[in-house]
């Protein structure tokens, strides 16, 4: 959901404590040799309404620890109506880095957002995500030293120090190093089942 729905997401992750799943790392070689490298970690967190306040449209929820915390929902939280008592709110963060080396080309930046929130009738609900994508060219490669610099389009150069030297043989000066980095944040209202937080 909008802005609002962050700020809860937020205090949900910081209020619940999570079952998280190790980052999960994979390197590779993709179809055309190049290196291919990619970094992701899931969490997610569960909480109870314990109580709704409608008037100020506040919610308190609660964890199976007893931990607690009161949350605002402004306008932006569509379907507040919805909420009920004992329903389970779920957040989860997720995020991905992919680093992947292309023939030549040009360096550059860009960035998207995408917001998605709940149809009329159904439970809150939203997710919000990010997608940053950075592309620099190899400008240098030192097999002694086992670094590779980077040139963004600002001009700016970075050096860096692969974990796996032996990618130096498979790259070139003038290829393109990709750097893709993903997040989102997804909260959902699900009515009270055999299984929450309470339990």
């Amino acid at each position: 959901m909008m802005r609002r729905l962050v700020w809860m997401v937020a205090l949900v992750l910081v209020a619940v404590p999570v079952s998280a799943g190790a980052v999960e790392v994979k390197s590779s070689v993709s179809a055309s040799g190049k290196p291919h490298f990619e970094a992701s970690e899931k969490v997610t967190a569960e909480a109870t309404v314990l109580s709704i306040n409608k008037a100020k449209r506040l919610v308190k929820l609660g964890t199976a620890e007893g931990d607690t915390v009161e949350v605002e929902c402004g306008e932006e939280v569509k379907n507040f109506a919805q909420i009920k008592v004992k329903d389970v709110v779920t957040v989860t963060y997720t995020e991905k880095l992919t680093i992947e080396v292309e023939g030549p080309g040009e360096a550059g930046a860009t960035a998207e957002a995408n917001v998605q929130a709940a149809k009329p009738g159904e439970k809150p609900k939203g997710e919000v995500s990010a997608k940053i994508q950075y592309k620099a060219n190899i400008t240098a490669i030192d097999k002694a030293k086992g670094t590779v610099t980077l040139k963004g389009a600002d001009g700016r150069e970075a050096t860096i120090t692969p974990r796996n030297p032996a990618n130096l043989d498979k790259v070139k000066v003038g290829d393109l190093v990709v750097f893709t980095y993903e997040e989102a944040v997804a909260a959902s209202v699900t009515k009270a089942g055999p299984k929450s937080a309470t339990k």
